[in-house]
Order: C-alpha cells, then sequence, then structure tokens
C-alpha cells in the first residue's frame, strides 16, 4: 500500500478551479517533486497533501496509509507529516526567544519527556548546522538561516513525510547551497515531497516529478520522462539553450517523436553521432 494516495481530487474556490481530477500515489522514502507554474495549483495540493484544509476539497480524497487525512488529530497529523513553506517567518511560533525553544516548542507540545525533547533538538540542530545559532533570535537571523530553522523545528517533530512549498525562493546562492546541503543530509527513510516552479532545482533533489498544468496532471514520470522530454520543454520553461536545442532538432532532423533528449556526457556524444547518420 503507497503511503500517501491521491484520489480523484478536485478543489475549486466558487467558479475557480484550482485542481481537478488529480489521482496518483507517493510511496514511503520517496522523492518528489510536484513542478507547475504560478497558479497551475501545487501548493494547493500541497496543503491537502500535508493534512491542511481537510474538509476544503470539492470531491476526491487524500489518504496517509488508507485512511483520510480528516480521521486523525492534529497531533497526529503533525506527528506524520509537516510542510514548509516559501516563507519561513509565517512558521515561526512566535512563542520563543530563541533558535533553541523554537524547535523544541513542537516536541514540547506533544507532551514528550525532556530527555525525549532534548534528544529531537540535538538532532535536528546537526542536520540543520544550527549549533551557533541556538541562543538568536529566530527574527534576528536572515532569510537562509530562518528556513533551516522552520526545518529543524519540522525535524525534530519526526514526520514521516516532509512537504516543501518552494524552499529555495528569494535564497541567495550561498543559502541556497546551504540548504540543498541539508536535504542531502536528511534520512532516506525520509519522504520529500518538493514543490517547485524550477525544474532544474527539483533535478537536484528528486527522482520522480509530477507537472501539474491548468489545475491538472500533464506529465508524470522520471528525469527522462519529464524533464528531458522534447514535447514538455517549453511547458516546462527549461533553460533556453534546451529550447533551443529541441527547436534545433525539430527543424534540421524532423524529430517529431516524443524522443528523450540526452542525459549525462556519454549519451550526449552517442546522440549526437546519431544526428551524423540523419539525413538532412
Amino acid at each position: 500500500m503507497a503511503l500517501i494516495e491521491v484520489l480523484d481530487l478536485s478543489l475549486a474556490f466558487g467558479d475557480q478551479t484550482i485542481l481537478h481530477d488529480v489521482s496518483f500515489e507517493i510511496n514511503k522514502s520517496e522523492r518528489l517533486a510536484i513542478l507547475g507554474g504560478n497558479g497551475s495549483g501545487k501548493s494547493s495540493l500541497g496543503r491537502l497533501l500535508a493534512g491542511w484544509n481537510v474538509n476544503s476539497t470539492t470531491s476526491g480524497n487524500v489518504l496517509f496509509k488508507g485512511r483520510p487525512w480528516k480521521d486523525y488529530s492534529s497531533s497526529e497529523r503533525a506527528s506524520a507529516i509537516q510542510l514548509v513553506g516559501q516563507i519561513p517567518v509565517q512558521h515561526l511560533s512566535g512563542r520563543a526567544f530563541t533558535v533553541e525553544e523554537e524547535i523544541a516548542f513542537g516536541p514540547e507540545n506533544l507532551g514528550l519527556p525532556a530527555h525525549e525533547i532534548r534528544k529531537r533538538v540535538d538532532f535536528a540542530v546537526d542536520v540543520t548546522n544550527l549549533g551557533h545559532l541556538l541562543e538568536r533570535s529566530p527574527f534576528s537571523l536572515s532569510g537562509g538561516e530562518q528556513q533551516r530553522l522552520v526545518i529543524a523545528a519540522s525535524l525534530a517533530l519526526k514526520p514521516q513525510v516532509l512537504v516543501l512549498d518552494e524552499p529555495f525562493t528569494n535564497l541567495d546562492p550561498e543559502s541556497r547551497d546551504a540548504m540543498l546541503n541539508v536535504f542531502d543530509g536528511l534520512s532516506s527513510d525520509l519522504t520529500i515531497i518538493l514543490l517547485e516552479t524550477n525544474p532544474s532545482l527539483a533535478a537536484t533533489l528528486a527522482e520522480r516529478f509530477i507537472f501539474l498544468d491548468n489545475s491538472t496532471i500533464f506529465a508524470e514520470g522520471n528525469a527522462r520522462e519529464v524533464l528531458f522530454n522534447p514535447q514538455l520543454v517549453e511547458r516546462l520553461g527549461l533553460p533556453a539553450v534546451t529550447q533551443a536545442i529541441v527547436s534545433f532538432l525539430g527543424e534540421k532532423h524532423k524529430l517529431t517523436s516524443p524522443t528523450t533528449l540526452p542525459i549525462g556526457p556519454a549519451e550526449f556524444d552517442a546522440f549526437i553521432e546519431s544526428l551524423s547518420n540523419v539525413k538532412n
């Protein structure tokens, strides 16, 4: 049984359709990227996956371990899945004076014993490299540091699933690299769902991709099937150089079939060699 099942999910606000007949599954330990532009419905889908707004769906359902989210208590949902949004300050409790207190806030609310709270805080601090900031106010941190803090606070709850909604937004390159290092250090048992507009960033973290367009699933598969499919390049907004290659292939060699682009130097060399045998 899949860890998360999305069954014929539709969502609308008034006359505006947000999601339409969306269905897919997520397995334990999977790293999935849900791609889409602004207004594609990916953030709304992410909140529903995380058990937020469980009574807002127009039709369909989201199941966690075979049960709909509405059958779980708020504390059960918090221990099962955590959502980290693109604006970290919105996820701070506002009740902690220090970084260390912020990380401990969630486990304390679960009523865990002191030794377990200490263990979880130490683990989260180590993974996110926040040890030198423990006495700082959460509101005095940089955007990248706050993002790491929010992730640390989420990890302290020991969730089975982490949903990341555009976590790289507004981060400078150094902070973005630090964030990627955090993700690389997470347990392979943790299921990660990344909501992202940038395919290049998604490819650094995810192994499977779902592309949302016009409120529904337009493409689904691995990197080769989604990110390197010429038919999807324009809609995904991949780099201009990739679009130029696709355009050249279409005009010069009449490659109109869903041939995938090469991945890696070896495949690229073989691909170029094969083109030399194509008659103009």
